[in-house]
């Protein structure tokens, strides 16, 4: 799975909107869409999604 597979499934699994997750970690919530249509966080904002979820990067990514 990709980082926006996994971003959209730990979203839908625990009822997490872009907006929330946005304000969580600091982006806009029109970033949160990019990532969930495909496009790559910059590794910051990987790591800061990871740790909300309780995850690591290397989880998010594969």
């Amino acid at each position: 799975m990709s980082f926006s597979e996994n971003l959209v499934k730990l979203q839908k699994e625990r009822g997490i909107t872009n907006y929330r997750l946005s304000k969580e970690v600091g982006v806009h919530c029109t970033t949160v869409q990019n990532w969930r249509d495909g496009k790559r966080p910059l590794l910051e904002h990987a790591h800061a999604v990871a740790t909300y979820f309780g995850k690591t990067v290397d989880e998010m990514m594969k």
